[in-house]
Order: C-alpha cells, then structure tokens, then sequence
C-alpha cells in the first residue's frame, strides 16, 4: 500500500474514532498501521508481534482486540474464511479489489483471485432472488498440486457432492439463519 493510500486509510479510521468518541491514541493509531502493514492473512497475534518489534510495548493483547471491532468498521481490513486455522484471520481491503480464495485441506495454502464472471454471477443470483448484496465471500476448498503430488493415490480428488450436504461455512450459517427464522 502506498503512502497516500495509508494516509487516506489512516483518515479513514480517526473519522470512525471521531464519531464514536474515542481518542485518537499513538497506540490506536500503531495497531491502524500494524494492520495496514500486514501482506496476506493475519491474526490479532501477528499485529501484536508486528507492533512489539515496532517498539510499541505498551500495545497489550486486549488492546488489539478491542481496536479490530475499529479497522473492520473503518473498511481498512475485513475478516477472512480461512477455515483451517483455530484462530480469526483477517486481511488489508482498504482500496484493494474484491478477490476470494482457494484454501488447500491438506497444507491450509491460500491463493487469492480475482473473477470478473464469478462477481458477475454472484450479482445476478443475488438480484434473481431480490437480494441487495452487502458484501461477497467465496472460498474454494481442495488440494494443491504439490499435496496432489506427494499423495499420487489421492490425486484424483471426487468431485464435490452437494447431494449429500457438503456446503461452504456461508451456506452453512444462512441456512441455520434459514431455520431459525422459519421456526
């Protein structure tokens, strides 16, 4: 991310701060930067060794967590599926382009692309059952080629069963929604 962009991201979030009247602190502000620093995925636990090797000592656990709730609401990162961790990932999506993932079950490899068509798609199934769409998610879930090669028995991988109820987590949870609202 460049300069004027961190600078706008930064705008960004002491406006959010502002309109819920919190200070501006230089440990806020840290945990901003810390975040808009990170490439790829990261955890609460990675913004707090980034900020500790920056010199912010006083940057404690609890103050990061509490600075998340912040960053999402400003739009300068937004959480990430990535299924096969214990812990809440997140990723930088200030001014960044909408993209979704492939995750490898076997070594949690993530490749992030973008789909012009599979947006285009989503959009058009959304407007088909007269949804407004706040935000899009896709994560596909599968084996790499350097897992498929160092397991050759397993190479050729079944093709997906949704007969059989494999469903993404976002399906998952809106079909629980489903159900409780039909209760």
């Amino acid at each position: 991310m460049g300069q004027e962009a961190r600078a706008r991201a930064l705008d960004r979030f002491r406006h959010v701060l502002r309109e819920r009247s919190l200070k501006s602190s230089r440990v806020r502000e840290a945990v901003a930067r810390a975040a808009l620093a990170q490439t790829g995925h990261f955890t609460v636990e990675d913004l707090l060794s980034a900020l500790r090797e920056g010199g912010v000592n006083e940057a404690h656990m609890a103050t990061v967590y509490r600075a998340i709730p912040l960053l999402l609401e400003a739009g300068l990162i937004q959480p990430a599926l990535v299924l096969n961790s214990d812990s809440q990932h997140y990723e930088v999506v200030f001014e960044r382009e909408h993209h979704d993932h492939l995750v490898c079950t076997n070594c949690g490899r993530v490749v992030e692309y973008q789909s012009a068509a599979l947006l285009a798609l989503q959009r058009k199934i959304a407007a088909r059952y007269e949804f407004t769409l706040d935000e899009q998610t896709s994560e596909l879930h599968g084996r790499c080629k350097s897992c498929r090669r160092a397991s050759p028995e397993n190479s050729n991988s079944a093709p997906v069963n949704t007969a059989r109820g494999s469903r993404s987590r976002t399906a998952a949870v809106s079909g629980s929604r489903r159900s409780a609202q039909t209760r």
